[in-house]
């Protein structure tokens, strides 16, 4: 019987749940982002068709800091207003503002796209709430090997760029730890930087000479002198028209013609997947803190074949056109 009843549950959860469900999904960001965009395909095509997918975008890309506390209270009202089966927190800022609000309320939290370590979180605000998810870590060591094989490098001298928004800073950490611990073994000498401003962020592309490629993160949150953000597309777009040496990226978002020509990249898709695939065993009869907290499944390896062309590069096997 107790084989059965397992059997019963995994299917269930395969297919999502046998009733009709309420899911609250709590963005960091907005929609429009890629990111954002590609999770929530992901989420949608992995739910059931008897889930409805309800969504705050926290837009924290976009508003200053001093506004997040007072979109995490808007999007607890609509916590409130939805009563969901289960909430999904997208990304860092979202786990961060939302579950010392949620602490306290009877709800299974899936989060995805984590680049922190959400433990200490999880342990400082360990209340009612049950909670799992989905890490997100840039695939340092893979794209720096891979990447070196291809360009015939003994040593890659190589610049990495982010914006100093909080995923970025958490990025940086990361990326940062590797590399004192993976420089030599991989052959690597790395920059690794944060810039607030467009202007800060043009000096930087320009000033590289003695690099062999740019490594360009996330360039969401970089300002103008007013401190306005400035239009993503244009951060990418002009980095791509001024940089004298080959642009890499970490995330599937910004490779393809105009922007960087290739990278081992992380998808939001499959961290919608994945978190999907979370929610659907929960709705099935699971608890959130029951099922183990997992790193995203790796990524893919991608390329313009555009901007290889303009570059003189050849693909590695293995690598796939999306052009």
């Amino acid at each position: 019987m107790k084989n059965w009843l397992l059997v019963i549950v995994f299917y269930a959860a395969s297919v999502g749940p046998l009733w009709a469900a309420d899911v609250l999904l709590i963005e960091s960001y907005h929609k429009e982002y890629g990111w954002d965009e590609s999770y929530i395909r992901g989420l949608e095509s992995t739910l059931g068709d008897d889930v409805t997918l309800h969504t705050f975008e926290m837009d924290t890309k976009r508003l200053p800091k001093a506004d997040y506390d007072s979109q995490a209270d808007k999007a607890f009202a609509m916590y409130q207003q939805v009563a969901p089966d289960v909430v999904v927190l997208g990304d860092d800022n979202a786990l961060g503002y939302m579950l010392p609000r949620l602490q306290n309320e009877d709800i299974d939290i899936v989060f995805l796209g984590i680049n922190s370590n959400p433990r200490r979180l999880m342990a400082k605000y360990s209340g009612k709430a049950r909670v799992t998810g989905v890490l997100e870590r840039p695939l340092f060591a893979r794209s720096m090997r891979e990447i070196g094989q291809m360009l015939g490098k003994d040593k890659l001298i190589v610049k990495i760029m982010f914006d100093a928004g909080t995923t970025a800073t958490i990025a940086t950490d990361h990326i940062s730890n590797q590399y004192q611990s993976l420089k030599s073994k991989l052959g690597i000498d790395a920059t690794i930087e944060n810039h607030e401003t467009f202007d800060a962020w043009k000096a930087s592309v320009k000033d590289s000479d003695g690099y062999d490629i740019i490594i360009v993160g996330l360039y969401q949150i970089i300002r103008d002198n007013d401190g306005n953000v400035v239009d993503p597309d244009k951060v990418l777009a002009w980095t791509n028209q001024h940089s004298a040496i080959p642009l890499f990226g970490f995330w599937d978002f910004s490779v393809g013609k105009g922007q960087t020509a290739g990278g081992v990249v992380l998808f939001g898709e499959s961290q919608g997947i994945q978190a999907g695939e979370y929610v659907n065993r929960i709705l099935a009869g699971e608890e959130a803190s029951s099922i183990s907290v997992i790193h995203g499944k790796q990524g893919r390896a991608i390329y313009s074949g555009v901007e290889f062309a303009r570059w003189g590069l050849n693909a590695p096997s293995g690598w796939r056109n999306i052009d």
